[in-house]
Formats: structure tokens, sequence, C-alpha cells
């Protein structure tokens, strides 16, 4: 797998980021033997398993930073990837071009990347709140960021049933690389930072639950 990035933000986080090019049955024999595929069984368009299967070589790869432990990379009731027996915690996802990996051994992390689109825009009422969409302006990629942001954040509270233009909020932030999202439910409130980086026509976000309280 062609390597683009690799970004440590701290020294307990790592970040990957690839470039899907290799057909399923090259990514097959690049998991480890202890990879778990119950979760694929045969329920994804081939496309779609190319990128399931780039994102989980890419995810064992980077684990070898912090263990080499054969631990297979299961998914709870809601969905939330976690290494069995294991604190190390970790976000994925994947475009059809790009998957994305964050493992942190100290930090919750969430992780989004989205290909540069015109898409967010023309759904921008339905997750967007007034102030979001004042201050995106209808721009295209500013929207595609707060798509993005929002997601990052819906994989950080890592519960079902969240309402994006209801129960997550952003604002701009005084640094130039991250916004200030917030989750808000009946029973949780949380404020984060979220990172952004355009890339080879994405946009990547991701956060790392290490500050704001």
């Amino acid at each position: 797998m062609p390597q683009l990035h690799t970004l440590q933000p701290d020294p307990h986080t790592l970040i990957g980021i690839w470039l899907i090019e290799e057909p399923a049955a090259e990514l097959y024999a690049a998991l480890p033997a202890h990879a778990d595929l119950s979760a694929m069984a045969g329920r994804l368009h081939p496309k779609r398993e190319q990128e399931w299967l780039a994102s989980r070589v890419l995810a064992y790869r980077l684990l070898r930073h912090f263990t080499d432990a054969p631990l297979p990379l299961l998914r709870d009731e809601n969905g939330k990837p976690f290494f069995e027996n294991s604190e190390i915690n970790i976000s994925i996802t994947h475009s059809p071009q790009l998957a994305a990996v964050i493992l942190s051994d100290k930090y919750e992390v969430g992780i989004d990347i989205e290909l540069l689109s015109q898409k967010a825009l023309r759904v921008a009422d339905r997750f967007l709140a007034q102030a979001e969409k004042d201050c995106t302006a209808g721009d295209g990629l500013k929207t595609c960021l707060y798509w993005s942001a929002k997601e990052t954040l819906y994989k950080m509270y890592s519960k079902r049933k969240l309402i994006f233009k209801e129960n997550i909020s952003l604002a701009t932030s005084t640094a130039e690389d991250r916004l200030l999202g917030q989750v808000r439910t009946e029973s949780f409130t949380k404020t984060y930072e979220v990172h952004f980086k355009s890339l080879h026509n994405h946009m990547l976000t991701y956060c790392i639950d290490d500050a704001i309280a």
C-alpha cells in the first residue's frame, strides 16, 4: 500500500493515511492471520470491500507502533471499532481513494475523511444549524469541513441516535487548523477541538480527547 502520510500529533497518538490501489485479493493477503473478517462476510459491494480491507490493513500496521500482540480488531454494539483485550483506542475512516486511521494508547480519538465535492453543500440544511450556515456562507470547502468535523464528533461520542443539526455544534477557533465542537444530549455535554487538514482533494478531520473538558 502506498503510504501518503504518517502524522504523530503527540507521543501517544498516530495517524496513517494511505492511497487505496490494491485489489481485494492483495489486501486480504496483507491482513494478519488473527484479523476478524466476520463484520464483512460478503455483505459489501466490491469497491466498499476494497475500502474496508485497506483500512484494516492500515490499522494493523499502525498497531505495530504500539504492540506486537495479536489483537483482533472488532466492533462494539454501536459499531465503534476496538482492539480486543486492549486499552488502545482507534477510529477508522475511508473514501473510494483514501483510508485513514488514528490510534492512541492514552486518549479517546475520532477521525473522518471526505472527498471534496459539492455533495455536502447540497444537503447543508440537513446537518448545519443557522449559525453554522452563517459561518460556512455557502462555501463548498467549508461546508465539507463542517460535515467531516461532525462525523468525527459523532465517532467521539461513540453512541447512536445523535442528530447532527441538533446535537453537534461547531464554531471557529483562534487556531487556523481546528474548530471547536460540542456534543450535547439530555444527559451529556462535552466540548472538543477538531483538527483539520486538506490533502489530495480530501478533507481530513480528527479529534484527540486530551485537553478540553
